[in-house]
């Protein structure tokens, strides 16, 4: 498995151009789905767990904003993993 500077890396490629999203495994098996969107002409950023109807989105006015808002916070569900 890639480690999270690798996969970090390969997420802002992946949604870099154009809204999508991108799927990443946790150490624990958890799968996390970091995803781009438009909206209301902005956009939505946001990372979810595949499994789980846990969530978390925040608005942007651009993409790129969206992209920095998900490279910047890539770790975070670690936390949200941990504290439940």
């Amino acid at each position: 498995m890639a480690d999270a500077a690798q996969q970090k890396e390969t997420m802002v490629n992946a949604l870099r151009e154009e809204p999508g999203s991108y799927t990443r495994i946790l150490e624990d098996g958890t799968e996390v789905i970091y995803t781009i969107r438009p909206l209301n002409g902005g956009f939505i950023a946001g990372w979810e767990y595949a499994t789980a109807s846990e969530s978390h989105e925040e608005e942007f006015r651009t993409h790129a904003d969206a992209l920095r808002h998900l490279e910047k916070n890539f770790d975070a569900p670690l936390g949200h993993r941990e504290e439940r």
